[in-house]
């Protein structure tokens, strides 16, 4: 992060707001993938762009700074907010948020020692967040037929409910497909799912939404996934560690996948039965602590591309 220029970049629909740290101008061009690649290719090697998840609007931004091989980070908004309060900000526009980007970036990133980023399957993570909003949808009609007493309405909600069905199975065989298609991809689903409790659901997911698996340490990919407890003292106070932010979508398939190991993985049953019994730590705590486990578990048999072995606790 040394002589870096930081670059805070606010993102909309139709335009990007970019501002250089300590600079007070801020430019403005469309999100196109036309602009951004102009914009970019005059930016200086020793440039690092960051910008906040918009739902699928920095996409454009970030295809275009990867092909560029300029260096980017992905920032939380909770953080952004957080250090706009400390900077005692109240103004929010476009040009501002630019700006505190680029503060942000340049106070906070560097103390961090982020790994660069890993550019992921795109079309893997598109399929795999369209299974999740099919899976959603799909129960959601399935509670309200449960409920439906009207003959009409519930001839609705049954057709929706198969016509959902039909798509959630399309999707889940693409998904399938795709993975297969590719040797690593292929590889290292294979060795995922080597670890009991783990099954295509995680793996896909992992895959789709964390392309830093096996790439980062155990403690990186923890606190990248939200599974590092974070401490909060307060003079004599003590309050219990939280674990939060990072991809919920991610802990998601880790809480099913802890649910599922904790009860046929004898391994994992027996630092959860530990948690529980010796340390006395509530049910949910125990739980959360074998996501974690089985997370850096996971990402140690990425990173080797082994399977994983069984040892007895």
């Amino acid at each position: 992060m040394d002589n870096k220029l930081f670059i805070g970049v606010d993102v909309s629909k139709e335009w990007l707001d970019i501002a250089i740290q300590s600079k007070p101008d801020v430019l403005r061009i469309g999100n196109t993938a036309d602009d951004v690649a102009v914009w970019a290719a005059f930016l200086p090697a020793n440039a690092f762009v960051a910008f906040e998840p918009t739902g699928g609007y920095e996409r454009v931004l970030r295809t275009g700074l990867h092909k560029a091989g300029m260096a980017f980070a992905r920032v939380h908004p909770n953080e952004v907010a957080a250090f706009r309060q400390r900077r005692g900000g109240k103004a929010k526009t476009d040009r501002l948020d630019a700006r505190l980007l680029a503060e942000f970036a340049a106070v906070e990133l560097p103390r961090r020692g982020l790994a660069p980023l890993v550019e992921g399957d795109d079309v893997l993570r598109e399929l795999v967040a369209r299974r999740r909003q099919l899976v959603d949808v799909l129960q959601a009609e399935r509670c309200r037929a449960g409920l439906a007493t009207a003959a009409i309405v519930k001839a609705s909600l049954d057709a929706m409910v198969e016509a959902i069905a039909r798509a959630l199975d399309g999707i889940e065989k693409a998904i399938a497909s795709h993975v297969a298609a590719s040797p690593e991809l292929a590889r290292t689903a294979e060795v995922l799912q080597s670890l009991k409790g783990v099954g295509p659901v995680t793996v896909h997911t992992l895959l789709g939404d964390l392309p830093e698996l096996g790439r980062l340490s155990g403690k990186e990919i923890a606190a990248l996934v939200g599974l590092a407890p974070q401490t909060r003292e307060s003079g004599k106070k003590a309050f219990r560690a939280r674990t939060g932010h990072g991809r919920p979508n991610v802990r998601r398939v880790l809480f099913n996948a802890a649910r599922c190991a904790i009860r046929w993985n004898p391994v994992m049953k027996a630092f959860y039965d530990r948690l529980v019994t010796a340390n006395k730590r509530p049910g949910k705590v125990a739980l959360t602590a074998v996501m974690r486990k089985m997370l850096v578990t996971l990402n140690a048999i990425a990173r080797e591309s082994q399977p994983w072995r069984h040892v007895k606790a």
